[in-house]
């Protein structure tokens, strides 16, 4: 999420729930730069051509530019019961749509059930809920249903739109424009990239979260979760462990302090990884902070190394198509860049149009 309170000396990062919504390191310095401002949306909705004569009803897409904000995540603008707009982070590391406490009181929501959840944090929390009439984003709806709340200085924003809302569509973000496309989708739905150049990622489904099996640091397979509300990157023991053992760390361990939703500060290490290999591209000096946390374990990931995979990473690429129903990752190379190549991205080195 957001930068709310920097804990560390070092490193900050805010990861939300429930289970997971986003990772938000702060770095020492330079200050992030202030975020864009968001392209124009298009005038009028294209079909998507993937479905062209599938017989998919309503095809047309939602298509919305998104801010990225300081730490490089997707706020998109939201209706709440026909009020707003608000602003919502598009998480797809989150199973529950959220909504902040402050935005509930305003809008005088009916509180509901407490709701457990894990969190980044090493134990499991209880979040007070909201019930939640409708929220809309064009044609795109949640209708009714209970949302988690927590504080907006924490969430970073309004709220988080989670898998709940996104689980039978596929998203396309276009980093180079800042706009994401939402579509309806179904099983074997041709994909939306196919350059030649673009990386074709089968992943599997744990909770509602895709998560890639194909990647690998030095040789060894780990698990990487999707995580678009995450600025940075967080790894379980287990990776730690395997870094630590086979020297892949490019930098030294140093302690670092995350900020859990629930204000909980959080121990963890941070250094950077030598290199992640993903279906045969490499990124490089890829900084990772590591944690004892619980939303590991609710998604069955607490005794192999895995990964919750950031922002920093997925804006390496020009174009990211995530396809819930078809569960697949599909990653466009940059521009002058070719798969061939081998060409290896460093997380500090190389920026988009840089």
């Amino acid at each position: 999420m957001t930068p709310i309170a920097v804990r560390s000396p070092l490193w900050s990062l805010l990861l939300a729930a429930p289970l997971l919504a986003g990772a938000t390191p702060g770095p020492v310095a330079p200050a992030p730069p202030p975020a864009r401002e968001a392209s124009t949306p298009d005038a009028a909705p294209v079909a998507d051509p993937a479905l062209l004569g599938e017989n998919l009803e309503n095809a047309a897409p939602f298509v919305q530019p998104f801010d990225l904000d300081a730490t490089r995540r997707m706020a998109v603008q939201v209706m709440v019961e026909g009020q707003g707009p608000f602003s919502f982070l598009v998480d797809t590391g989150a199973e529950r749509t959220v909504i902040a406490r402050e935005l509930a009181d305003r809008l005088d929501l009916g509180r509901s059930e407490k709701l457990r959840m894990a969190t980044i944090g090493t134990s499991t929390a209880l979040a007070p809920s909201f019930r939640i009439a409708s929220l809309n984003m064009t044609d795109l709806s949640l209708t009714p249903f209970d949302a988690p709340a927590f504080a907006g200085r924490h969430i970073g924003a309004a709220g988080l739109i989670g898998v709940d809302m996104l689980e039978d569509r596929r998203l396309l973000i276009d980093f180079r424009s800042e706009k994401i496309d939402i579509l309806p989708s179904r099983r074997h739905a041709r994909r939306l990239i196919r350059d030649r150049d673009a990386i074709v990622v089968t992943a599997r489904n744990s909770a509602g979260r895709l998560i890639l099996s194909d990647a690998r640091i030095d040789g060894r397979r780990i698990d990487v979760v999707v995580d678009t509300g995450a600025q940075s990157s967080v790894g379980n023991p287990a990776l730690m462990k395997l870094i630590a053992s086979r020297r892949q760390n490019s930098t030294a361990f140093y302690p670092a302090v995350l900020g859990a939703i629930t204000g909980e500060d959080v121990p963890a290490m941070r250094t950077s990884i030598k290199t992640i290999e993903i279906e045969g591209i490499n990124i490089n000096d890829l900084p990772i902070s590591f944690a004892d946390s619980k939303a590991f374990e609710a998604l069955g990931l607490d005794e192999r190394p895995a990964l919750l995979l950031g922002m920093d990473s997925l804006s390496l690429f020009d174009r990211v198509e995530i396809d819930f129903p078809n569960k697949r990752v599909v990653l466009d190379m940059p521009s002058g860049a070719h798969r061939e190549t081998g060409r290896r991205y460093a997380d500090a080195g190389w920026m988009r149009g840089t």
